[in-house]
């Protein structure tokens, strides 16, 4: 008995077009409308890569992805193909007849083949045999002279372990069924991807089409995120500054999906600028000991990921510019900026007070001693020594320090900040820098 008739007698010795196929659809009028398309074959690694149709034009849909079983399959290691219409009567579960002399093209890393759909009613249209370690895909052309875009469908091959008798290692096939559609008319903008990212509170979600980006938000305190008004495609849902992916998701322009997500951090990212700095080095230390190194960018940014939890100091080498202590945890993120030293500018920084005679300056210097001893900059009351620094922090109101030596300052170079108010303002301000680790 041929393999083709073994084929057929899967099917009771009926015509094939009689039968509902196993992980067929399930029987329908025919329509030119595109099918929701099966795929038992995922597991297999087979994919359907979806082709862009205009509105209203005509192309080949892969309607069914079939993995034979060891009983359909008798030790066989084909791609079985058929091509359908959807316009008249005649094929299975609501299909159009099939499409005598229709081809399809099977590929390969090193070659292609045409194959033509010329078998019997009741026998696959067409078959391939595919050879050890080959990986296929196929695609519908049609009749000669009336080619169509196609889907087409990835990662068919037989090097899959043993199943039972009639599956075995070398020894699978496939089965892609084709049908002739019609995209609709109108281009859909309706779709809403939505859900939550778990664990990623606050960061920004990215919603990428291919490697195109579509969209950005941040992502709520509930970690939930929503993107609406999406035309049919397949999108991808990304976490900026991570290596956080999700599987491919295919919207019909017309559809809601929801998304269930976690990101499983892999450690803390460290990242920063260091002004002056590009070309240089920066020294990681964690409790005191040296534990990475790198090259300042051109941009004048560095980044450190993948950080263990731990109290972490980013210092410029061979200089005296050093962060505070950056508490990480292994999950969080944090951004330390660094000024180095120039040449016209040797101090990193100068904490500039208003002169000693003034009431505010006692209560400030006190206000700032944590501050000081935190980062452990230059201070004084004499603006000429702050012109020295590449960054000045003023603890003192305009009447105090002048919004003209201010300008002056970074009118010079420096980096400037003002920290003034109230008692209370004051202290809060300074407070928060501590704790961030940043005197800025």
């Amino acid at each position: 008995m041929s393999l083709l008739e073994r084929i057929g007698n899967v099917f009771g010795g009926r015509r094939r077009e009689d039968v509902d196929e196993p992980h067929a659809p399930p029987r329908q009028a025919a329509s030119t409308v595109p099918r929701a398309a099966v795929n038992d074959a995922l597991a297999y690694g087979v994919a359907i890569v979806p082709v862009t149709a205009a509105p209203g034009a005509w192309y080949w849909q892969a309607v069914r992805i079939h993995h034979l079983s060891p009983e359909e399959n008798h030790g066989n290691h084909h791609i079985y193909v058929d091509l359908y219409d959807s316009v008249g009567t005649g094929g299975p579960a609501g299909y159009g007849p099939r499409l005598f002399g229709g081809r399809a093209r099977v590929t390969w890393d090193s070659g292609e083949q045409i194959v033509t759909v010329e078998k019997p009613l009741g026998e696959p249209g067409a078959n391939f045999p595919m050879w050890k370690w080959q990986v296929c895909g196929v695609e519908a052309l049609g009749l000669p002279g009336a080619e169509l875009p196609s889907d087409r469908v990835t990662g068919m091959h037989t090097g899959h372990p043993d199943e039972a008798a009639g599956n075995t290692l070398f020894h699978h096939s496939f089965s892609v069924t084709f049908l002739r559609v019609r995209a609709p008319e109108a281009v859909y903008t309706d779709s809403v991807i939505y859900g939550h990212i778990h664990r990623a509170a606050g960061r920004t979600a990215l919603l990428m089409r291919e490697d195109t980006l579509v969209a950005s938000q941040a992502i709520a305190a509930d970690e939930a995120f929503r993107f609406t008004d999406l035309g049919v495609g397949d999108y991808t849902v990304a976490m900026d500054g991570t290596d956080f992916r999700s599987p491919a998701t295919h919207v019909s322009g017309q559809d809601q999906v929801q998304l269930d997500l976690t990101w499983t951090p892999t450690g803390s990212l460290l990242t920063g600028r260091v002004r002056n700095g590009a070309g240089k080095s920066v020294r990681l230390t964690l409790d005191g000991a040296e534990v990475a190194t790198q090259i300042v960018a051109a941009d004048e940014t560095y980044r450190f990921s993948g950080l263990a939890a731990g109290a972490y100091r980013v210092a410029v080498a061979g200089t005296s510019a050093i962060t505070g202590i950056i508490s990480l945890d292994g999950l969080n993120d944090a951004v330390a900026d660094l000024v180095a030293p120039s040449a016209d500018k040797p101090l990193l920084h100068y904490v500039l007070f208003a002169p000693p005679d003034q009431p505010a300056t006692r209560v400030n210097l006190l206000l700032a001693q944590d501050f000081l001893l935190a980062f452990g900059p230059s201070f004084g009351f004499n603006s000429d020594a702050a012109r020295c620094a590449g960054q000045v922090t003023i603890i003192a109101d305009p009447a105090g320090v002048s919004p003209q030596v201010e300008a002056d300052l970074a009118a010079d170079g420096a980096r400037i900040q003002r920290i003034a108010g109230s008692v209370d303002e004051v202290a809060a301000a300074l407070a928060a820098r501590v704790a961030s680790g940043q005197p800025f």
